[in-house]
Order: C-alpha cells, then sequence, then structure tokens
C-alpha cells in the first residue's frame, strides 16, 4: 500500500487550498498553523474538518506535540495578497503596497517559521499576479533569500483559474520552496471549461446557500437604469444578457449614447430613486451625471452597476460578488454559485452573507489541487528537476521567463527553446 503523503497548512484561510490539496493527497492535513488575525475566515474550514488540529503561532500558551513536525512532506499556506494586489489602490507609503507593504510580512515570517522549524519537503503558497511582475521582484528577491538561508531552491508559476476546469478569469501566482539544491519543472496544466451557465447548472436544486445573496431581488428592481435599458431594446432580461454577453449597464448606456436618454426616463419614472447607505442617498439621475462627467474629462469612475458575463466570470472579488448577474435569471449571483465558482464542495458553506468576502480570500480548489499534483510528484521522487536554482514558468503561454542555473549569476535569462 502506497504511503500517504504528510502534509499542513500555515494560513489556510476560508480553506480552498486546503481542500484542493486534500483532493491531490487524499487524505486531511495533519494539522493547521495559523494567527488569531485570521481566526473568523479560518473558521468555516475548521468546522468542515473539526479533527484537524489548529495551533495559533501567536498564543503565549501554545504547545505543539512533538511529532506533529515529524517526516512532513509539504506545507501549504495563502497569506494575504494585499501588498501585491492590482486592486490596492494605497498609494504614497512603502508600507502600502509593493515589496515593502506591511502585508507581505505574513509570507515572509511564515516561510521562515515553517522552514526553520517543519523542514517539509515543500513550502508553496499562492498569492497575487503582482508576485509574478516587476512589482513583486522585491519580495521575490526576499523570498529567495529565506529559501538559501535553510537550504531551499525556489520557483513561480503564473496561471489562471480558466486552465484548471471553472469558468472564472482568475490570474494568480504560486511560489514554491524545495528543498534541493534545483527546481523542478512543472507540468504545463490545462483543464477543459464548460461555458459560466452550464458550470452554475451543475449545482443540485437542492443545494444549500441559493436563498443566501448579497443583493436580493431583481436586477431591474436594484437598478432601475436597466428597467430602462430592456424598455428600450424591447428584450427580457435573458435575451437582453444573451446579446450583450459582457460588461456593465453603465458601460452599455455610454457605449450607445443613451445617458441623456435614461436620464429623461428616469425623471420621468423614478426621479428619487437611487442608492442608499448609512451616509447619504445618491439617486441614478445623480450617478449618470456623475458618469457623464468623470468621462468628459477623460477620467475613470467608480462602476456598480449590474455586471453581465458569458462564457466566464471575472475574478470573483468584492465589486463582483454584489454586482455580479446571473446569466438567464434576472437576478444576482447567490451565496452557492459563488462558491462553486471557486470549486468548493456542495457540503461546504458560510453561516452568512456577512461572511462572503471569506470566498474571494480563497484559491480555487481545481487550481489548487493541479498544483499538490505537482508537488506530491517531487514528494514521491517523480518530478522532472532540471539544473536552476530559480525558476520561473508562465502556464497561460507555456513559456519560460526567467531563470538561475546553478553556479551562475543570479537573473540569468534563459532561452526558452532549449529546453521546451
Amino acid at each position: 500500500m502506497e504511503k500517504e503523503l504528510k502534509w499542513g497548512t500555515i494560513i489556510p484561510l476560508i480553506g480552498g487550498s486546503a481542500i484542493g490539496c486534500k483532493k491531490s493527497a487524499g487524505n486531511e492535513p495533519a494539522f493547521h498553523l495559523s494567527y488569531d488575525a485570521f481566526a473568523a475566515n479560518e473558521s468555516h474550514i475548521e468546522k468542515y474538518w473539526p479533527d484537524v488540529p489548529m495551533y495559533r503561532l501567536d498564543h503565549e500558551d501554545l504547545e505543539i506535540p512533538k511529532q506533529t513536525f515529524n517526516e512532513v512532506d509539504y506545507v501549504n499556506s495563502v497569506c494575504p495578497c494585499a501588498g501585491l494586489s492590482q486592486l490596492n489602490s494605497a498609494r504614497g507609503t512603502s508600507a502600502s503596497r509593493g515589496s515593502g507593504a506591511t502585508q507581505n510580512q505574513w509570507m515572509y515570517n511564515s516561510s521562515e517559521y515553517i522552514l526553520e522549524n517543519v523542514k517539509p519537503k515543500v513550502l508553496w503558497g499562492e498569492n497575487a499576479p503582482g508576485l509574478f511582475t516587476k512589482m513583486g521582484e522585491g519580495v521575490v528577491d526576499r523570498l529567495r533569500e529565506i529559501g538559501e538561508k535553510y537550504g531551499y531552491s525556489f520557483s513561480l508559476i503564473k496561471t489562471n483559474t480558466e486552465l484548471h476546469g471553472i469558468p472564472q478569469r482568475r490570474m494568480r501566482t504560486f511560489y514554491f520552496f524545495w528543498n534541493t539544491p534545483t527546481v523542478p519543472m512543472l507540468s504545463w496544466k490545462f483543464r477543459e471549461k464548460k461555458l459560466l451557465i452550464d458550470y452554475l447548472n451543475e449545482i443540485p436544486k437542492d443545494a444549500t446557500h441559493q436563498d443566501m445573496f448579497m443583493v436580493e431581488g431583481k436586477v431591474t428592481d436594484h437598478f432601475t437604469p436597466y428597467e430602462y435599458v430592456l424598455e428600450k431594446e424591447g428584450l427580457t432580461h435573458a435575451e437582453f444578457a444573451s446579446k450583450f454577453k459582457k460588461g456593465t449597464i453603465a458601460q452599455y448606456l455610454e457605449k450607445n449614447e443613451l445617458i441623456d436618454d435614461c436620464i429623461k426616463w428616469l425623471e420621468k419614472h423614478y426621479p428619487k430613486r437611487g442608492f442608499s447607505n448609512k451616509k447619504s442617498t445618491k439617486t441614478f439621475i445623480d450617478m449618470l451625471e456623475h458618469q457623464q462627467y468623470k468621462t468628459s474629462q477623460g477620467l475613470g469612475y467608480w462602476d456598480a452597476s449590474p455586471h453581465f458575463f458569458h462564457d466566464s466570470f471575472s475574478a470573483l472579488i468584492g465589486r463582483n460578488m454584489f454586482n455580479g448577474v446571473h446569466p438567464v435569471e434576472n437576478r444576482y449571483l447567490n451565496v452557492r454559485e459563488m462558491l462553486h465558482l471557486m470549486g468548493l464542495p456542495l457540503d461546504f458553506g458560510i453561516e452568512s452573507s456577512r461572511q462572503v468576502n471569506h470566498i474571494a480570500q480563497n484559491v480555487p480548489v481545481t487550481t489548487a489541487m493541479d498544483m499538490a499534483d505537482e508537488v506530491k510528484k517531487f514528494c514521491k521522487g517523480e518530478a522532472k528537476m532540471t539544473n536552476f536554482t530559480f525558476l520561473k514558468q508562465d502556464n497561460t503561454s507555456h513559456k519560460i521567463i526567467d531563470s538561475v542555473e546553478i553556479g551562475s549569476e543570479p537573473k540569468k535569462k534563459y532561452k526558452v527553446k532549449s529546453i521546451i
């Protein structure tokens, strides 16, 4: 009988990556490690796997049994990515964005802890696409330094969730510390994906969380300018969605030069209707006039209007969780559909819509499983090894972007055709 892998997590967050690891390994993790800052997010995976011990590393009374870290094959991590995220709008300080961002300390500190104390064959994790770009070079340099300190080589791979069988355009970077002088060459990954509507239709009618929404009711009731659009086009929601395919209602009105006409229609039918929050009420007329002003100045604007998708959903993040429209029904996505877009199993859920952002702070299960399969090959001695101490692979283009040969100067460029 084949020996099962011994693996664990550090900062697993909601648990999508860990569930992908279990699908690959066939067994639950031996342990979770994390910090109090992530306790709320990690309550879901703790509830899902109640027998897996969770050790909070910032607890003064922490006691981890000695055998816990014996012969660990790999540790998986999902550290916060805000420091390298393109969605981070912070400006002006190195502590908020880029390689010096405070949030990146979680990646540095957790990596150092694992390599020093657990000493697995592999430590690997997921982060923002920025880790693969120039913005992430300082972070990569620091991670490589940490790896070299403990005798690990280091590699990166960029990929897109669409390449792993889920209709979601989610570009991410995975990083790996390998306990060998050189790194393995990871296999290129591609799984066929279904159209968004076909994928959502996989959800059984009796699945949980289908009555849980971020925004309840019809799209036309929530966003009145859309009622104008359907009336103008003489179409039903399903007919319009099929014709429009992708984009927002604000973009549609602007592209078709209908903003002035829509404002007149609103003045006649719904002059006071709009968005409300604790601070103010902004009518749809206000919103459209603001959009006109911003575009006239060549500036962007915050677009909270209904967002349509056809082939694939865009990255499941905060805004799309509020304004993502179902491709056929006149409504927004429900929580089960969001969970499904992250590949989470039908028996996995959250307790309330207030926790829905935890779903976005996550790794799609099939993407994690494909990466875990590569790690498993390495742990079993089946990986294709290279003579590189550092390697950057791009799964979206099937190209090697950068590499460092053992014994060579850092950041020596590698010619793709010589190894593919």
